[in-house]
């Protein structure tokens, strides 16, 4: 026999096993994998070639057939997922691009203030809160405190006149946001805000997800944002 079909003797699986021993990763490169039509050629030539005393078994050709049939069918099923996900990242890009200079509502702290202008931001609770306080601050410290007295469960729109506590017109800039409130066992509970700010840029992260870089130099997440407006 020659040394191209070295020591088969009992079937496909020595067959296959002495192929792999035979091909190395070093003399293997993508144009030379083994397709079916090449399965089957040696398989024919193994047939040509077996010993008349240890005759192949057929379901063990089948088997193995139908093995190499579906090995093909992931691979190509794979590489389609694959170019569907890079298509459907460059299309959610050129969506997020759209977004640039919008306003959003997002959950958050930090929130952009315009002088002169009054500033909306939501509360956001999930049990009824007595009486709530909203701190706003800025990189000097505490600028504004604002009493709601009490905060049923859901949302509530709360607007911010831009003066601070002795009346001063606070400039343009970046502020900050805590609320909390008193819950019915008289336990102190934080309050969720949700902030309005500009989308300065759009980009997706390592894991694929679209994230928002705000004005605020915040980054976020595209599904932490509650509303989108011009």
């Amino acid at each position: 026999m020659a040394d191209f079909l070295p020591d088969i003797t009992t079937g496909n699986q020595d067959y296959l096993t002495a192929l792999q021993q035979n091909t190395s990763s070093s003399t293997s490169n993508p144009e030379n994998v083994m397709g079916q039509a090449d399965f089957l050629m040696l398989l024919t030539t193994q047939l040509q070639n077996q010993d008349p005393s240890k005759p192949m078994d057929p379901t063990s050709f089948v088997t193995d057939l139908t093995q190499m049939s579906q090995l093909e069918a992931t691979t190509t099923m794979n590489q389609s997922i694959l170019a569907m996900a890079t298509s459907f990242q460059n299309m959610q890009t050129m969506q997020g691009a759209s977004l640039i200079g919008k306003n959003v509502q997002v959950t958050g702290e930090d929130f952009s203030h315009v002088q002169g202008q009054d500033s909306q931001f939501r509360l956001n609770t999930d049990i009824p809160l007595s009486d709530v306080k909203v701190v706003i601050s800025d990189e000097d410290g505490i600028v504004k405190e604002i009493s709601v007295s009490s905060l049923p469960s859901g949302e509530k729109i709360i607007d911010w006149d831009g003066l601070d506590d002795v009346g001063a017109n606070r400039p343009s800039g970046i502020y900050s946001l805590t609320a909390y409130g008193t819950d019915a066992d008289g336990e102190l509970k934080s309050v969720d805000t949700v902030v309005a700010s500009r989308v300065n840029s759009v980009g997706i992260g390592s894991d694929g997800n679209m994230t928002l870089t705000l004005a605020t130099g915040e980054r976020v997440a595209m599904d932490t944002v509650r509303e989108i407006s011009g």
